[in-house]
Protein backbone atom coordinates (compact mmCIF):
# COMPACT_ATOMS: atom_id res chain seq x y z
CA UNK A 1 0.00 0.00 0.00
CA UNK A 2 1.42 3.42 -0.96
CA UNK A 3 0.22 6.57 0.77
CA UNK A 4 0.73 10.21 -0.18
CA UNK A 5 -0.04 13.57 1.43
CA UNK A 6 -3.71 13.22 0.48
CA UNK A 7 -4.05 10.18 2.81
CA UNK A 8 -3.14 12.20 5.93
CA UNK A 9 -5.62 11.74 8.75
CA UNK A 10 -7.18 8.60 7.28
CA UNK A 11 -7.92 5.33 9.05
CA UNK A 12 -6.76 2.39 6.94
CA UNK A 13 -6.82 -1.39 7.23
CA UNK A 14 -3.99 -3.67 6.17
CA UNK A 15 -2.94 -7.25 6.81
CA UNK A 16 -0.08 -8.39 9.00
CA UNK A 17 3.16 -8.36 7.02
CA UNK A 18 1.74 -6.03 4.33
CA UNK A 19 4.18 -3.17 3.77
CA UNK A 20 3.00 0.42 3.76
CA UNK A 21 5.04 3.07 1.93
CA UNK A 22 4.75 6.80 2.51
CA UNK A 23 5.64 8.86 -0.59
CA UNK A 24 5.97 12.45 0.66
CA UNK A 25 7.31 15.60 -0.98
CA UNK A 26 10.62 16.74 0.48
CA UNK A 27 13.22 19.40 -0.30
CA UNK A 28 16.27 18.19 1.63
CA UNK A 29 18.47 21.12 0.55
CA UNK A 30 16.43 23.28 2.96
CA UNK A 31 17.36 20.95 5.82
CA UNK A 32 13.80 19.73 6.19
CA UNK A 33 13.41 15.93 6.07
CA UNK A 34 10.69 13.51 7.04
CA UNK A 35 11.51 11.75 10.32
CA UNK A 36 9.67 8.71 11.69
CA UNK A 37 8.37 9.75 15.11
CA UNK A 38 5.48 7.61 16.30
CA UNK A 39 6.04 4.18 14.79
CA UNK A 40 5.56 1.80 17.75
CA UNK A 41 4.60 -1.61 16.41
CA UNK A 42 6.02 -0.82 12.97
CA UNK A 43 9.40 -1.74 11.53
CA UNK A 44 11.16 0.66 9.14
CA UNK A 45 12.16 -1.37 6.06
CA UNK A 46 13.39 1.39 3.79
CA UNK A 47 14.15 5.10 3.57
CA UNK A 48 14.95 6.47 0.11
CA UNK A 49 14.90 9.82 -1.65
CA UNK A 50 14.32 10.35 -5.35
CA UNK A 51 14.69 13.83 -6.71
CA UNK A 52 15.69 15.71 -9.84
CA UNK A 53 19.28 16.81 -10.34
CA UNK A 54 18.14 20.01 -12.06
CA UNK A 55 17.20 22.61 -11.10
CA UNK A 56 19.37 22.54 -8.01
CA UNK A 57 17.36 22.45 -4.83
CA UNK A 58 14.15 21.19 -6.45
CA UNK A 59 11.79 19.06 -4.41
CA UNK A 60 11.67 15.29 -4.73
CA UNK A 61 9.99 12.37 -2.98
CA UNK A 62 10.97 10.71 0.29
CA UNK A 63 9.78 7.09 0.48
CA UNK A 64 9.54 5.50 3.92
CA UNK A 65 8.45 1.84 3.99
CA UNK A 66 7.16 0.16 7.13
CA UNK A 67 5.72 -3.24 7.98
CA UNK A 68 3.54 -3.93 11.03
CA UNK A 69 5.10 -6.13 13.73
CA UNK A 70 1.77 -6.89 15.40
CA UNK A 71 -1.96 -6.87 14.75
CA UNK A 72 -4.42 -4.36 16.14
CA UNK A 73 -4.54 -0.57 16.03
CA UNK A 74 -1.34 1.33 15.21
CA UNK A 75 -0.54 4.97 14.58
CA UNK A 76 2.02 5.97 11.97
CA UNK A 77 3.34 9.49 12.40
CA UNK A 78 6.22 11.20 10.61
CA UNK A 79 7.30 14.80 11.04
CA UNK A 80 8.94 17.22 8.63
CA UNK A 81 11.70 19.05 10.48
CA UNK A 82 15.35 19.94 10.50
CA UNK A 83 17.47 17.45 12.44
CA UNK A 84 18.93 20.22 14.62
CA UNK A 85 15.53 21.73 15.53
CA UNK A 86 12.61 20.38 17.52
CA UNK A 87 10.01 22.55 15.78
CA UNK A 88 8.06 20.72 13.09
CA UNK A 89 7.10 22.31 9.78
CA UNK A 90 4.51 19.61 8.99
CA UNK A 91 3.34 16.17 10.03
CA UNK A 92 1.75 13.14 8.39
CA UNK A 93 -0.42 10.85 10.53
CA UNK A 94 -2.51 7.81 9.64
CA UNK A 95 -4.22 5.34 11.93
CA UNK A 96 -3.84 1.73 10.87
CA UNK A 97 -5.89 -1.31 11.79
CA UNK A 98 -3.73 -4.37 11.21
CA UNK A 99 -5.61 -7.62 10.65
CA UNK A 100 -4.02 -11.06 10.78
CA UNK A 101 -3.05 -12.84 7.55
CA UNK A 102 -6.61 -14.17 7.18
CA UNK A 103 -8.08 -10.67 7.48
CA UNK A 104 -9.32 -11.01 11.08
Amino acid sequence: MELTERNAGERLTLRAGEPVTLALTETPTTGYRWHADDTAGLELLGDTYDGPTEPRGAAGTRRLTFTPRRTGPLRLRVALRRSWESTEADEFVVDLEVADAEGR
